[in-house]
């Protein structure tokens, strides 16, 4: 019987030790799946993000339960451990000979390190390094803004680009083949080359029916060549191009929006449900079925101008009589209630209670540079677009 029970508690222990080998192994063989090393000067660099604590990312480095614990606790200090999102970037470094130097936590452009110190482990913290590079692309229309940009200039650029000209161009119905566009952008990256920040300096447009249009950043906002801002007192159209854009999917990014001009108002033909936005700020006056115009919706704006949406599929929500809404919100979607052949919007627009063309309006600065300025703007202007 004591032969059985020592052979019973050895299978016992023998199977306690094979599932700890292979717990072992498990825990290292995640941690590579998730960590990437490279050697540079002499060094051997780890990389990868949290699949659970700092704890586990340290496996596998040589380093003692108490080492780690000691690491763990130097993090304290200036860094919430318990606060590691999955996202996280961490960096190991050991020499060669694989001894440890120190661990790195990498976020919101800054890298919280702690390092090994003689006997103990010291935290500091620095800024990411950022590198800055910047790209001029030019082309001419084949088709679509999005298809003739996007086989050189990055998505979200190409949105930004449509975000400048919105209160001068409608991209959506003005585009015509052989216009040009240029822009000039810059892009931030850190070390690792990832994209923390990506702006447009400078963006012109050529149209055989939008014109020439220009403009320049400068300090917090885009002005054209005369120095004139290039926000506008009304949108170009009331279908936003970053909005249709990031609607659809991606086989549908540029979808062929018509419109025809009739004497009262525009009718845009476009897909049930692309977002309709107010052309300029003010207040709604009303909302609701009206006749055969359907699902309606009327915004008053200062200077006695009135807009107004019809043959909404449904409104925005939220929406009510008496509700501000701003240039650009969203006040319904395209439909085709009401006395309508075809999805689309009926855009109207009434200055002290007569009709208006809208196609008409005046494109109106909202503010011009100061004096002070000017000559800054001017050499910023000419080195970034010559005599464009």
């Amino acid at each position: 019987m004591e032969f059985k029970k020592i052979k019973q508690l050895a299978i016992a222990f023998g199977l306690i030790l094979i599932a700890m080998i292979l717990l072992s192994v498990y825990r290292y063989t995640e941690n590579i799946k998730l960590s990437k090393m490279t050697e540079v000067n002499s060094l051997i660099i780890s990389t990868g993000t949290f699949k659970t604590g700092l704890n586990d990312a340290l496996y596998g480095f040589g380093l003692s339960e108490k080492e780690k614990f000691k690491i763990c606790k130097a993090y304290s200090k200036f860094f919430n451990l318990r606060r590691l999102r999955s996202d996280d970037e961490y960096s190991v470094i050991m020499s060669t000979s694989g001894v440890f130097k120190y661990v790195s936590i990498r976020r919101k452009l800054k890298d919280y390190l702690v390092f090994r110190k003689k006997d103990g482990f010291v935290g500091s913290v620095k800024p990411v390094n950022i590198t800055s590079e910047i790209i001029k692309s030019e082309g001419v229309i084949s088709s679509s803004l999005w298809n003739s940009m996007i086989p050189t200039v990055p998505a979200g650029t190409i949105l930004d680009f449509a975000d400048v000209f919105s209160w001068t161009v409608d991209f959506l119905t003005e585009v015509r083949k052989n216009d040009k566009y240029t822009v000039i952008y810059e892009i931030k990256k850190t070390d690792k080359g990832k994209i923390v920040d990506k702006k447009i300096l400078a963006a012109t447009y050529q149209g055989s029916l939008a014109g020439k249009k220009t403009a320049v950043k400068f300090k917090d906002s885009y002005y054209n060549k005369k120095g004139e801002s290039m926000r506008s007192m009304f949108l170009r159209a009331p279908l936003h191009y970053r909005r249709i854009s990031s609607f659809f999917t991606h086989r549908r990014y540029h979808p062929i929006l018509k419109y025809v001009r009739p004497h009262l108002g525009i009718d845009y033909a476009a897909p049930i449900g692309t977002p309709v936005s107010s052309v300029a700020s003010g207040r709604v006056t009303f909302k609701g079925w009206k006749g055969g115009y359907g699902r309606f919706v009327s915004v008053k704006h200062s200077a006695g101008y009135v807009t107004t949406y019809a043959h909404l599929r449904r409104y925005a929500k939220g929406l009510r009589v008496g509700k501000r809404v701003k240039q650009g919100d969203i006040v319904g979607y395209v439909g085709s209630s009401g006395m309508s052949t075809g999805p689309h919007l009926d855009f109207r627009m009434k200055r002290n209670g007569k009709f208006i063309n809208f196609l008409r309006i005046k494109y109106r600065p909202t503010k011009r540079l100061a004096r002070k300025y000017k000559k800054e703007f001017a050499a910023l202007y000419k080195s970034l677009l010559g005599n464009k």
